[in-house]
């Protein structure tokens, strides 16, 4: 496969996500986010699994398949933007699944 191929073939995944609402959070209002899901490292996805199992602990839930939770996702999609997952929290239900869904796709490529 030579390069012109393989390019044609590869998802991309970097995109700006522009909210059916606008969100406030920390006192700014956000209107879209810049996601982009193949800038993220083996190290990136470590980190939010271990923010999401330090969460998790606090609550006494044991998720066996994280990349399918909602709680999970969010942590994804934050670190793909650059964001804290509290913005993403903060987000319309729409737009939080939405974005939820996109994680989920990436997660179980």
């Amino acid at each position: 496969m030579d390069i012109e191929q393989k390019n044609e073939t590869q998802e991309v995944t970097a995109e700006v996500y522009t909210f059916a609402r606008p969100v406030t959070f920390e006192g700014e209002t956000v209107e879209s986010l810049n996601i982009d899901f193949d800038k993220l490292t083996g190290a990136d996805i470590l980190v939010c699994d271990r923010q999401y199992q330090a969460e998790t602990a606090r609550q006494g839930v044991n998720e066996l398949v994280k990349e399918t939770n909602k709680a999970y996702q969010a942590y994804i999609v934050a670190k793909a933007a650059g964001v804290h997952v509290g913005l993403i929290r903060a987000l319309s239900a729409k737009d939080f699944t939405k974005l939820t869904l996109r994680a989920q796709s990436f997660l179980l490529l």
